[in-house]
């Protein structure tokens, strides 16, 4: 975005450069940076350095002064220094040109609470990414603070804007020169990361703003009170136009906050399998078409299976393996290694057939799996979220069958007990709600108590 020019320097404690961006080193039509003394005159640079002197570890402060361009030239300069708690590490410094601040600020470039750029700001430069021809990659999220109403309602609309732009600012900080952050409205964000490569940088960057906000909000019992959750993907291999990569990322975010909040969640193809609609990322009306059809498969359940029972429990789980997407269904016993029943749903185009199959878990042992399953009501156990050093061998079981996830209800009305176990194979397109795994309980709890669970 040209018209936002912002920089940033990094100091050590004698106060020579120890890094800066490269639109930096442009900006100033030079071919390296190494010393302020060369860049900053000597009247503006006893004033810097005095400013930096005077600011606490840990604390940060606003000076303003001239840089010298190539052509000789001078350029006013704002800065944020930020001084590190811990002496040896670098002095970062956030550098904004005055006079495009001004002009920026009265184009509305900026937002006026945050210092970020504002919803039309980085709504155009996101969609200037995208017009590039060729495409350049690069990766779209969308970020907001968790329970932010409560905030509001318990300290006072004052304090929710402390912690807006605390947000801002921890956002601006660690995004650095690798792309932009923008306030779309409220307590959300979007950041543009354009100069991110790799997805161990990405994962850096946003665990350092989730872990920041967690630690500046702790109380005195280490209870976190303010947190952010986002969400994202990757343009263009995820989505090719605007409209399609908001609505992903904002799934990406939904699920992140359906995932108890406080975590970033990017869309990766094999994880979340294919979200899209009519070649397009689900609406919220589809989605609630969708569940409300979940819902009616369940009602009717109800009254056909468990109360009339003109419904065999085999159809009636056929039924809910199409309506919920399952690919497997298996009733294991309570110490058992076998299952006593299996079901597999067979695709073929938009045809869907059943098989019996089964379980085998003799791979592993009981004090591998019990531990997982003897929850009650549910148990989800998902293969990217199971804890590989804790569970080896039940780890390596589902990486070798292909599970993704298995949901397992764990049956203790019934007296010789047992588990009941729905299964997502890695290559499948369903994705859970918090709504369906409350539906899987209400069916499994039918099944148990109607007295035909083989």
């Amino acid at each position: 975005m040209e018209k936002f020019k912002r920089y940033f320097l990094e100091l050590d404690d004698d106060l020579n450069i120890r890094d800066c961006s490269k639109s930096f080193i442009e900006y100033i039509g030079q071919s390296d940076v190494n010393a302020l003394d060369k860049i900053i005159p000597v009247q503006d640079l006893s004033g810097l350095k005095s400013a930096i002197f005077a600011i606490n570890p840990g604390q940060s402060a606003l000076s303003c002064f001239r840089v010298r361009k190539k052509d000789g030239s001078l350029s006013w300069i704002a800065a944020t220094i930020e001084k590190p708690e811990n002496s040896g590490d670098s002095i970062k410094m956030d550098l904004s040109d005055i006079q495009s601040m001004k002009t920026d600020r009265a184009d509305g470039f900026y937002d006026k609470m945050t210092g970020v750029y504002s919803k039309s700001a980085i709504t155009e430069y996101a969609q200037s990414l995208m017009h590039k021809d060729p495409p350049e990659p690069f990766y779209f999220f969308l970020m907001d603070v968790d329970n932010f109403k409560s905030i509001n309602d318990t300290y006072g609309h004052m304090k929710g804007d402390d912690v807006i732009i605390e947000v801002a600012k921890t956002a601006q900080h660690f995004v650095g020169d690798k792309g932009y952050v923008g306030r779309i409205g409220g307590d959300e964000f979007m950041l543009v990361l354009e100069k991110v490569s790799t997805e161990p940088e990405l994962r850096e960057i946003l665990r350092n703003i989730r872990y920041t906000i967690r630690e500046k909000y702790m109380d005195e019992e280490n209870n976190t009170t303010i947190t952010v959750s986002m969400g994202g993907a990757l343009y263009p291999e995820n989505a090719k136009d605007y409209d399609s990569m908001f609505k992903l990322a904002d799934k990406m975010l939904y699920m992140a906050k359906a995932k108890g909040k406080d975590r970033y969640i990017f869309y990766t193809p094999h994880v979340h399998g294919n979200i899209l609609y009519d070649g397009k990322v689900m609406t919220i009306a589809q989605h609630m078409l969708i569940y409300r059809d979940k819902s009616s498969t369940i009602l009717d359940l109800l009254g056909d299976f468990l109360l009339k029972k003109e419904v065999s429990f085999e159809s009636a789980l056929e039924r809910i393996l199409k309506a919920y997407n399952l690919d497997e269904f298996y009733v294991l016993g309570e110490i058992a290694l076998k299952s006593s029943f299996g079901l597999k749903m067979i695709s073929a185009g938009d045809q869907k057939s059943f098989e019996p199959s089964e379980l085998d878990l003799t791979p592993t042992q009981p004090e591998d799996f019990h531990p997982m399953f003897s929850t009650f009501p549910i148990k989800v156990v998902n293969m990217y979220d199971l804890q590989r050093e804790n569970h080896p061998r039940f780890a390596q079981f589902m990486a070798q069958n292909d599970y993704r996830v298995l949901i397992v209800y764990h049956m203790t009305v019934r007296v010789k007990g047992g588990f009941l176990i729905y299964v997502s194979n890695a290559g499948s397109s369903c994705r859970f709600a918090e709504t369906d795994f409350a539906d899987l309980t209400y069916f499994s709890r039918m099944a148990e108590l109607s007295g035909q669970c083989p």
